[in-house]
């Protein structure tokens, strides 16, 4: 490995005839150092300054032409960056070739850059900055470079190959033997490893402040020394760049994030990637002392640099210790725009509920008892701290499935480029308000943007009362519509034993399996319409009127009911002979989650005058919109305009473009019908196994199942429900709670849900209901 570390010592006057023969360069001479090479600075005639270099005859030709390669690769893929340009020979050789002493030699002349070495000076943050910076341009510029040479060789400077100088261990002083074995321990188990996932190319492989340039106004000028490319991590380059800036008296943290947080502005590194700098800013430390110890033990000089580098190294490592680890660990992780590295003390279920009251209040709202500790959720799947999966058929949040990498990825994107309101032009907002337009009936053509299902609603509701000038609502008994303070009335399901709206009326659902009229009973539709007339006339004769009607369409909260036929659109119809309009809350119904339509009301065949919509909008990112008619916006607007700052910001609605996106590719309407009847069927035969369940009902991904201790009399099972749920947990599949009386299995999946899945939900379901 050390067989090239020692630079040729050849006469000037041998040299200058060559230079003048083969490049005709002639000048004034000046040595330069060089490791392995046998450099000098030459100032021709023409007052340009130039470098000759005599390449150490045992480096393989192949390395040397790479670098001339390199260097001709670079200054095509990014002509600004501060490298060598390459002077060809008389003839055009990259490379110029001469016989000496009965030896093939070969030797290269490059362009001299303007500036002194950094060497020792402390640097401000924004020049270590510049530092990271011209440390990814250059790594960016050789990202399509390929050459066989730096993969084949084995560098002595080369991190991956750090094991091979052990036996030099023995050599260090007794204070430095015990700390560098155990990093060398440290590289094997833990490092090397993860070196070998990440991304790899060509890299400079040296970029230490004796081989980058500073400028007068402190800028960097130039990057020089292409002799110590090899093809490795593209971490690497960081690494060994941070370890060769840190000095006794430099601020540690400032280096290590300025270094990094400049790298990352023009690329970005992987988390784990990220994670491994710490480890191999170490192993670089170690390696100057080791290498000192070789050269020393082959008889070889060592230059200045290098002694004073490796006199520094245990210090520095000293110092990465008392600073800590993890918190420099963190430090990198934060330069990178990652958040710490979550290193929380395992705490048990209990610990974590005690915390919860403590800071949230003291009557939390959770699933299951025990309640689930969920850390990640991927697909249809949800995962605890513990690492079990279960598969989630309830939440309807991440419509498209948790965590969806279209939808992030999308979201991160335009993170990235811009967020800001609506009150500038911006291009997210126009299309994303086209394309849901584009969903619904022409009619419905204007929108505006808000940050949630309770907002929308809201907006609609307020949107109603002005068109009409009415303040009286309809709603149905046990509805859900949100938590502001005008939308509390639309949902007495919040608080049933306290519920109070003086202007709001409640209508009974059209429960075909328990309620006032069942199943077989002639003319269901109308009967249960006309329960609204006797409330629309208390509207009036209360003084009120009525201003809107707000109806979830998969009547989500009433157990997931399937309405008779022609309900809804005869509701829709009473409400327009009474002078109000009729909100369509598509919060839990839409997106296709019906399976038969887009929206809910359009799987009733209805045209509503507002839509709101909300949570699965974004895949769970804070999005929410009110839909209506052009006339009924402007009315609500015309004595001011209506904003909101954060609703409709680009990156809400990045995400809510790539929802419709990835339901459109892949056919999540039709997969709603197709695997919810799948599901829904799949459960209601259960029915012959277990008596409990007393109905099983619902359309596409909106389900119910009803618990009942007695088929002929439906007396409600709720003493069951809670209990079943935990023992579906227990099986590794999560179910919802439902309903007036609190006995409705919830079953509401992302609509990326698929046949497979059903079938789990459907078999653990059927092992609950037998251990029950």
């Amino acid at each position: 490995m050390l067989n090239t570390l020692a630079p040729p010592k050849h006469a000037m006057e041998i040299l200058q005839e060559i230079a003048a023969s083969q490049y005709r360069l002639q000048g004034k001479w000046k040595p330069l150092s060089g490791e392995r090479d046998q450099n000098f600075r030459v100032s021709d005639e023409t007052g340009s300054q130039w470098v000759f270099k005599f390449c150490h005859p045992n480096e393989p030709a192949e390395i040397i032409a790479c670098q001339a390669e390199a260097l001709e690769h670079i200054a095509r893929t990014d002509l600004t960056l501060p490298v060598p340009r390459l002077r060809r020979t008389l003839s055009g050789k990259a490379v110029g070739e001469v016989v000496l002493e009965g030896q093939t030699c070969l030797v290269m002349v490059l362009s001299y850059l303007p500036g002194e070495p950094v060497g020792k000076r402390q640097l401000a943050p924004q020049t270590l900055r510049s530092v990271g910076i011209h440390a990814a341009r250059l790594s960016k510029a050789l990202r399509g470079f390929v050459s066989p040479a730096p993969a084949s060789r084995t560098l002595v400077w080369d991190t991956r190959h750090v094991l091979g100088l052990r036996p030099y261990v023995k050599l260090l002083p007794v204070q430095m033997r015990q700390r560098t074995s155990a990093l060398l321990m440290r590289f094997e188990k833990e490092i090397q490893p993860g070196l070998e996932l990440l991304r790899c190319q060509i890299l400079h492989g040296d970029l230490q402040p004796y081989n980058m340039l500073i400028g007068k106004e402190g800028s960097i000028s130039g990057i020089i020394d292409f002799g110590d490319m090899v093809h490795a991590s593209l971490v690497q380059d960081v690494a060994n760049t941070i370890s060769d800036y840190l000095w006794p008296g430099t601020d540690f943290e400032q280096v290590f994030a300025e270094i990094v947080r400049g790298y990352c502005s023009t690329t970005a590194l992987e988390e784990a990637e990220l994670d491994l700098i710490l480890g191999m800013v170490e192993i670089r430390l170690v390696m100057n002392v080791l290498i000192n110890a070789a050269k020393s033990a082959a008889g070889l000089p060592v230059d200045g640099y290098h002694i004073d580098f490796a006199g520094r190294c245990q210090a520095m490592l000293k110092t990465i210790e008392a600073k800590g680890r993890n918190n420099l660990t963190d430090l990198i992780r934060r330069a990178g725009n990652f958040q710490a590295k979550a290193r929380p003390k395992p705490q048990s279920i209990k610990a974590l509920m005690k915390r919860r009251r403590a800071i949230m209040g003291s009557k939390p709202y959770m699933f299951y008892d025990p309640p689930l500790h969920i850390v990640r959720g991927e697909g249809v799947w949800l995962n605890d701290d513990a690492g079990r999966a279960f598969l989630d058929c309830y939440n309807n949040v991440p419509a498209v499935g948790h965590c969806h990498p279209y939808v992030t990825e999308a979201i991160v994107r335009q993170a990235r480029r811009l967020n800001t309101n609506t009150r500038y032009l911006t291009d997210e907002s126009l299309e994303y308000a086209e394309r849901l337009a584009e969903t619904l009936d022409p009619s419905l053509s204007s929108v505006i943007f808000v940050n949630s299902g309770s907002e929308a609603c809201d907006i609609a509701w307020r949107m109603a009362k002005a068109w009409t000038g009415r303040r009286g609502g309809l709603a149905m008994e046990f509805a859900y519509h949100g938590i502001t303070d005008a939308i509390d009335g639309f949902s007495p399901s919040a608080a049933p034993g306290a519920w109070s709206a003086p202007h709001i009326r409640l209508l009974p659902a059209p429960d075909a399996y328990r309620g006032q009229w069942q199943r077989g009973e002639r003319n269901l539709a109308g009967k249960y319409a006309d329960l609204a007339d006797p409330l629309i006339a208390e509207l009036e004769h209360a003084g009120f009127g009525l201003a809107a009607t707000m109806i979830d369409a998969a009547f989500m909260t009433n157990g997931m009911l399937e309405v008779p036929k022609n309900y809804v659109k005869s509701i829709l119809q009473k409400t327009h002979a009474a002078g109000g309009l009729y909100i369509a809350d598509e919060v839990q119904a839409g997106f296709g989650r019906m399976g038969t339509a887009m929206w809910g009301h359009q799987h009733h065949g209805i045209v509503p005058d507002l839509v709101a919509i909300g949570k699965p909008a974004g895949n769970g990112h804070p999005l929410g919109v009110v839909i209506t008619r052009p006339e009924i916006l402007d009315h609500f607007t015309r004595h001011g305009p209506f904003f909101s700052t954060f609703g409709g910001n680009n990156v809400s609605c990045a995400a809510g473009i790539a929802v419709l996106d990835v339901i459109r590719d892949e056919n999540l309407i039709a997969n709603a019908k197709l695997t919810g009847t799948y599901l829904r069927d799949g459960l209601r035969s259960l029915m012959r196994r277990h008596g409990l369940i007393g109905d099983v009902r619902g359309t596409g991904f909106a389900i119910g199942v009803e618990l009942v201790s007695d088929r002929v009399s439906k007396q409600s099972a709720s003493d069951k429900l809670k209990p079943l749920l935990n023992l579906l947990r227990d099986e590794g599949v999560l179910f919802g709670n439902e309903g007036k009386f609190g006995n409705i299995v919830k079953v509401r999946p992302p609509i990326s849900f698929d046949v497979s899945h059903a079938d789990i939900a459907i078999a653990a379901m059927d092992r609950a209901l037998a251990r029950l």
